[in-house]
């Protein structure tokens, strides 16, 4: 029996070194671990064995559903193939894996065909949780604003899905209601792993390296956390705030709050205290405490609340404060 032509392309790949070296048992071996490949990228799940098998096929609503799951046949079916799953990783590749075993060929055409079986078996398999299905609800014109909806969407989302998820978002921002996509992603982010959002940092480097939008540029500021702004690419960080900059030394606003000039630098309001150009940001903020009126209402319309944080150090608070008390608050409406 020639095992090449009755197995999948993808699974004699797996095998093939060790097997056309005539070492079977480890060939059976490799075509576990691609067993536990094509587990973890279907169900977006981590782990290996029979517990990534249980988290993946069983429980009441598996990631992974062999059939609907509408009669007891079905659901014994889905049963039995977790149990046989299972058993492969029990009764096949860890004796294997930790004792010496010398398999046979026809031993290890056996098994492998068994696995190509399994593996025809999760292909088929339907996700509860498609990325496709999810971002319909997130663009949905009936998506509801509030944070418990958020929060309710993002928790149907497997974690190994998280970066997957996000980047589409991003990569769709001018499509969605602004404030629905930002609740959103700022929710995945509370739950993505460290490498995950450092792998996301890296996409929106990539952008802002070469962007020129502002409308990007402030979707982008609108979806992600300040946090963040520290893990992007210190070229890409420096090229945006130098944009962000140069638009908020435009800024002007008459006494009712509207802009006329510096609308984009308004968007990096709470991502000042993380600038890599904080000191210029400072400085720039201070000129226009002291500048015209209308540079003055601009900065106390849209920065105040983070002028604290933006200058959290003795010396420079000192001169903000000082700025502030030299303007006339009763032109201003205060009242002092």
């Amino acid at each position: 029996m020639n095992i090449k032509s009755l197995i999948r392309p993808e699974l004699w790949l797996a095998i093939s070194n060790t097997y056309e070296a005539e070492n079977y048992s480890p060939a059976i071996v490799d075509a576990m671990h691609y067993l536990s490949e094509v587990i973890r990228e279907k169900s977006g799940l981590d782990g290996d064995g029979h517990a990534i098998v249980g988290a993946a096929f069983g429980g009441q609503n598996p990631v992974l559903r062999v059939n609907k799951l509408q009669t007891e046949t079905e659901r014994n079916v889905q049963k039995g193939v977790e149990q046989i799953l299972r058993g492969m990783y029990q009764g096949i590749r860890n004796p294997r894996s930790h004792e010496q075993i010398n398999d046979t060929k026809s031993t290890a055409d056996a098994i492998i065909y068994f696995i190509n079986y399994l593996l025809g078996v999760i292909s088929q398999a339907q996700e509860p949780f498609t990325i496709a299905s999810f971002l319909d609800r997130v663009f949905d014109k009936h998506f509801v604003k509030s944070a418990k909806y958020s929060s309710l969407l993002v928790a149907e989302i497997p974690p190994g899905k998280y970066l997957d998820v996000v980047v589409e978002i991003y990569r769709r921002k001018k499509e969605g209601n602004r404030e629905n996509l930002a609740l959103v992603v700022k929710d995945i982010l509370k739950v993505m792993t460290e490498t995950q959002i450092a792998e996301f940092a890296l996409i929106i480097s990539d952008e802002l390296k070469s962007i020129q939008n502002e409308t990007d540029i402030s979707r982008t500021l609108q979806l992600i956390n300040p946090e963040l702004w520290k893990l992007i690419n210190p070229v890409a960080r420096m090229r945006a705030e130098n944009i962000l900059l140069q638009s908020i030394q435009e800024g002007e606003a008459d006494s009712k709050g509207k802009t006329n000039g510096g609308a984009l630098g308004t968007w990096a309001n709470d991502f000042l205290q993380y600038f890599e150009s904080k000191n210029r940001a400072r400085s720039l903020i201070l000129q226009k405490i002291r500048g015209r009126y209308s540079e003055r209402i601009y900065i106390f319309t849209f920065f105040l609340p983070n002028l604290p944080s933006l200058f959290d150090e003795s010396q420079q608070k000192d001169k903000c404060i000082q700025a502030i008390c030299n303007f006339r608050f009763g032109h201003f409406g205060y009242g002092f």
